[in-house]
C-alpha cells in the first residue's frame, strides 16, 4: 500500500502519491458526490440477467450498446443502487482484455461530480494518474477514469450526470 496512516490522517508514503489521502478535498473543493454505481465486467449476458434481475430483484433499467467501446451496457437498479455490467463484443476490447487478464467481476467504482473539469484540474495538479484527461461521453454523462494504479488497484469514474 502507498498510504501510511498517521495520526488520525491518511498519507502518502515518500515518493507516492494517494489520492484517498485527499478525498475531503475534492469533495469539500470540487463537489465529490455520493456513489453512483458500481462497474462489473461480464461475458455471460444471460447468466447476469438470470442473477441480477431474477434472483436479487434488481430492474434491468437501461441497455445500451456501445458501438465505440464494442460492449453493451445493462444497468440494474434497486432504489438509489445502480450496477453497470459490462459485456464486450469482441475480445479485442478494453472489457474483452480485461476479461481475459482478470475474468469476470468487478472493473470500475463511479462517484458522481458536480464539476467535472475542477476534478479533473484538481487531481492532474496533485500528481494523480488518469487514463485520460479529456471527458469522454458515458451512459449517463460525461466521465474521467483515474488509473487503477493511482488507486490502489481499483479504476475509479468520475461523472458529472447529465
Amino acid at each position: 500500500m502507498n498510504c501510511v496512516r498517521s495520526g488520525g490522517n491518511i498519507r502518502p508514503k515518500a515518493g507516492f502519491r494517494c489520492c484517498m489521502a485527499e478525498a475531503s478535498e475534492f469533495k469539500t473543493a470540487s463537489g465529490l458526490g455520493a456513489l453512483h454505481h458500481i462497474g462489473l465486467a461480464a461475458n455471460d449476458r444471460a447468466a447476469v440477467v438470470s442473477l441480477y434481475r431474477d434472483l436479487l430483484g434488481y430492474e434491468l433499467s437501461h441497455v445500451d450498446d456501445v458501438p465505440s467501446q464494442q460492449l453493451e451496457a445493462l444497468v440494474f437498479g434497486k432504489g438509489a443502487e445502480r450496477i453497470e455490467v459490462l459485456i464486450p463484443r469482441s475480445a479485442d476490447s478494453a472489457v474483452g482484455r480485461f476479461l481475459a487478464k482478470r475474468g469476470p467481476g468487478m472493473h470500475h467504482l463511479c462517484y458522481a461530480v458536480a464539476d467535472l473539469d475542477a476534478v479533473i484540474t484538481k487531481l492532474v495538479e496533485s500528481g494523480v494518474q488518469l487514463t485520460d484527461t479529456q471527458p469522454v461521453q458515458g451512459l449517463f454523462g460525461p466521465v474521467v477514469f483515474i488509473h487503477p494504479k493511482a488507486a490502489h488497484g481499483v479504476m475509479i469514474e468520475l461523472l458529472q450526470p447529465d
